[in-house]
């Protein structure tokens, strides 16, 4: 069974997320919902007060929820951006992220063996094993760039394959930097809805901190569909490979 078919449709549901959120808050903004804004006001006093344990505890937070399989990366990517900057946040998240997909991958490595991979190889991950095992290192960033599939399956898929820790490491950090830091800045610009919220309206979305990042949120989505759908010729050219 290749990628090819219905059973694999195309789902970015980390850009459709951040898209959904922006107009969700820029919404509220011209609706005059200040009490959601003072809760947003009040956390980021809260990190300002006490910065470094709220990234530390961030961090934690995002790795301990990564092992768990729950779908958390977009909203503590957006969160990031939005209470530690584009800079700090990016980088934190892309660390987290990277180190909470490794644990995945060596747990999975670890626990594997022949049962586990028989077990789900008849499953979701079947797709993404035979995509690994062609060539673990460029599907892995592939698979990290194209939002279709959930973080968790591609770390566990990562870790019943052959592929070395440290080719893991590299290929996972490489593979999700252009959408960590499109995340976090599309959170730093929902910082800026919150802060200018007399402008809210259309003309709101010409503010560079908040335009410029979702054309990149646009921009990642028709990559995500272009390579998709190269991912999908190929498998069908070759559904035995």
């Amino acid at each position: 069974m290749g990628l090819s078919g219905n059973h694999h449709p195309f789902r970015p549901t980390g850009p459709l997320l951040a898209l959904a959120l922006v107009a969700v808050l820029v919404a509220l903004a011209w609706l005059g919902m200040e009490h959601v804004f003072g809760v947003l006001e009040w956390l980021e006093i809260q990190v300002e007060a006490h910065f470094w344990p709220a990234l530390a505890a961030y961090f934690v937070a995002f790795v301990a929820l990564i092992l768990t399989t729950l779908p958390v990366g977009t909203l503590f990517c957006l969160a990031g951006g939005y209470f530690f900057g584009l800079g700090l946040g990016a980088s934190t998240a892309l660390l987290a992220g990277t180190l909470g997909g490794t644990l995945t991958y060596l747990l999975v490595g670890a626990l594997g063996g022949r049962w586990v991979r028989e077990r789900l190889s008849h499953g979701r991950l079947e797709p993404w094993l035979k995509l690994l095992e062609r060539d673990a290192t460029w599907y892995l960033i592939l698979l990290r760039v194209i939002p279709i599939t959930p973080f968790f399956v591609v770390n566990a898929a990562a870790g019943l394959t052959r592929i070395r820790p440290l080719h893991f490491i590299l290929a996972s950090a490489i593979g999700l930097a252009p959408t960590t830091i499109i995340y976090a800045a599309v959170g730093r610009g929902l910082e800026a809805v919150a802060e200018a919220r007399e402008m809210a309206g259309p003309k709101l979305l010409l503010e560079p901190g908040i335009g410029l990042p979702l054309l990149a949120l646009a921009v990642l989505l028709l990559v995500a569909w272009f390579l998709h759908h190269r991912l999908h010729r190929q498998a069908a050219a070759d559904p035995d490979g």
